[in-house]
């Protein structure tokens, strides 16, 4: 009997993982018909396995729920199949480390293991990783992301993210190239061990996606269904606000968090406004710094002895051009724009799961609450962006409640259908 294959994507953090997981979501009968299967039910029970072996938010008894075993059940999936491969894409499995790959070892010990790196020009990642880590709670503003980054190299690095540089931990947690490439090339020698890389230019839009497919070992031809957009991107005022609220909601557990403020309000409400707004761009240090980890990262790739599908030229490293402007500062006129879009947003949202509640009760639809613009609408200072904050808090907090009283409602109910 043939041992079991998985695939195993460890994409770094902001390389066109969620478009590959989502076009082989859309496409799992196409990819089974190729001898790739994608793992598990639905591509969350990846996200809990991910969890489960690294311990990622085990604080909030949620996660630590719902994630509790789903490691072991992917391994068991992995195993159980004979025919064809299993694909399990994950970035958080970028983060692992040599106790949790011990762990890999020791778990799929009779499967033969391959892993795929997706990697991608840093200039283009950085601001999209500073985006995405605000969304997930962080507090680090984008001058202060800089400057971690700019720290993220040479020997104190690692004394910095002890002492809480939030962004030199960030970056060299969610980047590092070469760590991840030793690390899982423990688990997969350099014939089973592929990276990939994102296309420089967006010309070709689903070039990524053949990329990835020769890497999986299936036809690049096979017509494949395009998925939605799942993980749009902030303009720097959007993620500006985000950042200062989620000041105003220490202590938020990541549940609540990515059901409030990840989903409806930064994925839906502010990512509309991407188009109005300009984009966070790197300062003169932070550019170099970029393209010099692009030749790190480079050489990390040829050390490893990976097979390259695509081009290390799309991790340039010649020198950013002397004469580019440094990005400015916010204005509070920007930053009220995207508060007015957030204010109508979790008003709307605040009633939706009001009715709902209602509506688990039994009860007669709730008489809206009243939606009268604040003050800070027609404002411009500082202190009207802070009287927005504070108002945004609020209304997220009410939100996150209604939401529980859902859950709990939902949760009755079923139990005493049981009954």
């Amino acid at each position: 009997m043939s041992r079991p294959v998985a695939l195993v994507h460890v994409g770094l953090m902001k390389t066109g993982t969620t478009y590959l997981q989502q076009l082989a979501i859309a496409n799992r009968e196409v990819l089974a018909d190729q001898g790739v299967h994608f793992a598990g039910a639905t591509w969350s029970r990846q996200v809990r396995a991910a969890q489960d072996l690294l311990d990622l938010d085990q604080h909030d008894p949620q996660v630590q729920a719902l994630s509790a075993g789903a490691w072991d059940e992917l391994v068991a999936e992995i195993r159980g199949r004979r025919e064809g491969a299993t694909l399990v894409s994950m970035e958080f499995l970028s983060f692992a480390r040599r106790r949790a790959l011990a762990r890999v070892a020791r778990d799929l010990h009779d499967v033969e293991v391959h892993v795929i790196v997706t990697v991608r020009d840093m200039t283009a990642t950085i601001p999209a990783q500073w985006q995405t880590s605000v969304t997930s709670r962080r507090t680090h503003t984008w001058s202060e992301f800089q400057r971690g980054v700019q720290h993220s190299d040479g020997p104190l690095w690692a004394a910095r993210a002890l002492l809480g540089d939030t962004g030199v931990r960030e970056f060299r947690r969610t980047q590092d190239v070469g760590r991840v490439l030793r690390v899982w090339g423990r688990l997969a020698p350099p014939e089973r061990l592929t990276v990939v890389t994102v296309p420089l230019r967006r010309t070709e839009p689903d070039l990524l996606w053949r990329r990835f497919a020769e890497a999986l070992g299936v036809d690049p031809a096979v017509p494949v269904e395009a998925p939605d957009e799942t993980n749009p991107s902030l303009g720097f005022a959007s993620a500006e606000l985000v950042r200062r609220l989620n000041v105003a909601l220490e202590g938020v557990l990541p549940w609540d968090y990515n059901r409030t403020v990840k989903a409806p309000l930064a994925s839906r409400m502010l990512s509309a406004r991407r188009g109005e707004e300009r984009r966070p761009r790197l300062d003169g240090a932070t550019a170099a710094f970029a393209r010099d980890w692009n030749r790190r990262s480079r050489a990390a790739v040829a050390a490893s002895g990976a097979r390259v599908v695509g081009t290390l030229a799309d991790l340039p490293v010649d020198p950013p051009a002397p004469d580019a402007a440094e990005p400015g500062e916010l204005a509070p006129a920007e930053l009220l724009a995207a508060a007015r879009d957030a204010w109508r947003g979790l008003n709307n949202l605040v009633e939706r799961r009001r009715r709902r509640v209602s509506k688990l009760l039994g009860a007669e639809r709730p008489t809206p609450l009243g939606t009268e613009e604040p003050g800070w609408f027609d404002g411009d200072s500082a202190g009207d962006v802070d009287r927005a904050v504070t108002d945004l808090a609020g209304l997220t907090r009410t939100a996150i409640q209604l939401r529980r009283d859902v859950q709990e409602l939902s949760e009755s109910r079923d139990e005493a259908a049981r009954r």
